[in-house]
């Protein structure tokens, strides 16, 4: 690593240091950072435990995760070298989370949030990470693969040859290095790179298990064929445009009046209901969603004889939805409920258009 003197126009090389040195400790710092920014290792994680130690054997996990498919990821840290046996302890750590149902794993995270004192309910931020449409799809989503990642200052060789192995038998694991530098103002420097796999494995590999990943995230049939259908419909009948990938049970269409705020169209598992709602992270636009909401949401309820609703945002505080819930009869067929639901998308966005 390089810093550059503008008045020299050169690069100085950066020291590098260890963890020991700076009395920078694993539980205390490492573990923290990644707890608070689990981002530094280079995907979308959401930390669901921390020092989980509620299985028969005595034995904790430094940091437990969720990706967003839904996968419980075990992180192990080590402050500066990793030795011989992390990998080995990954893998019991990953045989045990194999046995977590969907429910224990809710669980698991509805009693970290308690332990963090956190005011966000637990449930409904899985479901705005995982984006799902209801609780249900949870139970569906949740840990059907777990995954390893491995993350210290040097990672030893017999680790990386043992997860290089298990990687191409199709085992995901991760090694990814954090190591600190230090400027000469004292001021340290925390660099994170991703050796296992190799981007170029990597890609490779995205490639080759694609399919499979695809065909666990595609929507039912019968989602794929109303989302399908009200997509075509919007698309003919009205100037506002939408795609559906057919991946999941709900899709998103484009900016909206040249606003910040979007239309997304969901049709959950259980076919009982789809709705459909604009939503914006905007602080301005948010302003603008819950002036109308609270001012409007009776009336547009009555024109459109549907439930509306006002829906913050779990993860991210800053998001607000307008909510138009269109129910089923569980007998009604599916080009019926297409009809209706399309109709009651172009009132919403005609009165929309009239109000904003």
């Amino acid at each position: 690593m390089y810093v550059l003197d503008k008045e020299k126009n050169r690069l100085k090389e950066v020291t590098g240091t260890t963890f020991f040195e700076n009395d920078l400790k694993e539980r205390e710092h490492i573990q923290e950072w990644i707890r608070k920014s689990p981002e530094v290792l280079g995907e979308e994680l959401l930390i669901i435990g921390c020092e989980y130690d509620k299985f028969e054997v005595n034995e904790r996990i430094d940091l437990l995760a969720l990706d967003k498919e839904g996968n419980v990821t075990i992180i192990e840290l080590k402050r500066d070298i990793t030795g011989s046996n992390v990998d080995f302890q990954a893998l019991k750590y990953a045989s045990y989370c194999a046995r977590l149902t969907p429910s224990d794993v809710i669980e698991i995270h509805e009693d970290y949030a308690k332990r963090e004192g956190s005011t966000i309910d637990p449930t409904e931020s899985l479901i705005e990470f995982l984006e799902v449409e209801a609780e249900e799809e949870l139970y569906t989503k949740i840990n059907t693969n777990q995954r390893i990642i491995i993350a210290g200052k040097n990672i030893d060789k017999r680790i990386l040859s043992v997860c290089t192995w298990l990687y191409e038998n199709n085992i995901d694991i991760k090694c990814v290095t954090i190591e600190p530098f230090i400027l000469n103002n004292g001021e340290i420097l925390i660099d994170t790179n991703q050796i296992l796999p190799p981007s170029k494995l990597e890609n490779y590999y995205i490639q080759k298990k694609q399919v499979k990943n695809d065909r666990k995230a595609s929507a039912s049939g019968v989602a794929q064929e109303f989302l399908q259908s009200v997509a075509d419909a919007i698309n003919q009948n009205s100037d506002y445009k939408v795609t559906y990938n057919g991946k999941r049970n709900y899709f998103k269409g484009r900016k909206f009046l040249d606003y910040p705020w979007n239309f997304v169209f969901a049709y959950p598992k259980n076919n009982d209901h789809a709705t459909c709602f604009i939503e914006s992270y905007d602080s301005t636009t948010v302003q603008l969603i819950d002036q109308i909401g609270k001012e409007y949401k009776e009336q547009l309820s009555q024109m459109l004889n549907a439930p509306v609703y006002l829906k913050p945002g779990v993860k991210n505080e800053n998001l607000l939805r307008l909510v138009v819930q269109v129910d089923f009869n569980e007998k009604e067929p599916l080009e019926e409920r297409i009809n209706r639901f399309t109709q009651a998308f172009f009132r919403f966005k005609s009165f929309l258009e009239e109000k904003a």
